[in-house]
């Protein structure tokens, strides 16, 4: 077996090694401040659906669902915002594309249980519904952490 290749004196990682990353790195996220939020997105989706007269389960579900986004990209937004000086933190913020796959994928498999159980879109609809919504959220932390982590930004703080 060969060694990995380096790659900025760095190992490269595998697809395993980088989630065990990014899953170090989301255990340092605000996380008050995620569901806050999440809760926050949640109830005002779910005010707007009983203004509209729209009322039972798949209301629930889907503001449930929008919540769940918004605490997965403001959690790993948060992650790639903070100046945490952890091998982890700094992983996911020179890697941000990559380190969004975890809060893309957790709100995905979130959205899609809420879906099925709550929803009446059944498996199909689901999966479909489980996919755009991570997607928001992938892209949300995606996008926070190439703004954060640009080099215009790292020269004028560094």
């Amino acid at each position: 077996m060969s060694a990995p290749q380096l790659r900025n004196d760095q190992p490269v990682l595998t697809g395993k090694d980088e989630l065990v990353v990014s899953g170090a790195a989301m255990s340092h996220v605000p996380w008050a401040a995620a569901g806050s939020a999440g809760a926050v997105v949640a109830g005002a989706d779910l005010v707007l659906h009983v203004i509209g007269g729209h009322i039972g389960l798949g209301s629930v579900s889907s503001s449930l669902s929008a919540g769940t986004v918004a605490l997965f990209a403001v959690a790993g937004a948060g992650a790639l915002a903070r100046k945490r000086a952890g091998r982890a933190a700094r992983w996911a913020r020179e890697n941000p594309w990559r380190f969004a796959i975890l809060p893309g994928a957790a709100t995905a498999v979130v959205v899609f249980a809420l879906s099925v159980l709550l929803g009446s879109s059944g498996v199909i609809g689901g999966v479909f519904t489980s996919v755009w919504h991570g997607a928001i959220a992938y892209g949300v932390t995606g996008l926070t952490g190439a703004i954060v982590g640009s080099p215009r930004r790292s020269r004028r703080t560094g």
